[in-house]
């Protein structure tokens, strides 16, 4: 098994659902870029698979995010930079630091971490602002 439970095998059919069949661009230029990469289905393929690595890398990304995760602002700021994420404007990070703020007050200790350093992966992967990157 390779990098966060798929194999090489097991990666093609995401790929494909996601728009992008591997060694098998529509034309000699490439993949197209921008608005062409969205369709409903596929966008929702992206989002599915960042929910399914999210979940398959919840252990990793909490030791990852441990040292800077003593406050939802550093948790944010780490997990954007650590997926290299784009700069989101203040609604968008707004909306990320209400998420980690939901639930119970913040603590920074592991199962809190270990949760929201997933799902927070998993907003980020599916935005449409990191569509873009």
């Amino acid at each position: 098994m390779g990098w966060a439970g798929f194999s090489a095998a097991s990666a093609l059919t995401p790929l494909a659902n996601m728009g992008q069949i591997l060694f098998e661009p529509p034309d000699v230029s490439g993949w197209r870029l921008g608005t062409d990469w969205f369709s409903t289905g596929t966008l929702l393929a992206r989002m599915n698979f960042a929910a399914t690595l999210a979940a398959n890398q919840a252990n990793g990304l909490q030791e990852a995010a441990d040292p800077f995760a003593s406050t939802p602002d550093g948790l944010l700021a780490f997990m954007v930079e650590r997926l290299g994420g784009p700069a989101y404007d203040s609604q968008v990070t707004g909306d990320l630091l209400n998420y980690l703020a939901a639930g119970w007050p913040w603590t920074g200790e592991y199962a809190q971490i270990r949760a929201k350093a997933a799902g927070l992966a998993h907003l980020i992967g599916g935005s449409s602002e990191y569509q873009f990157i």
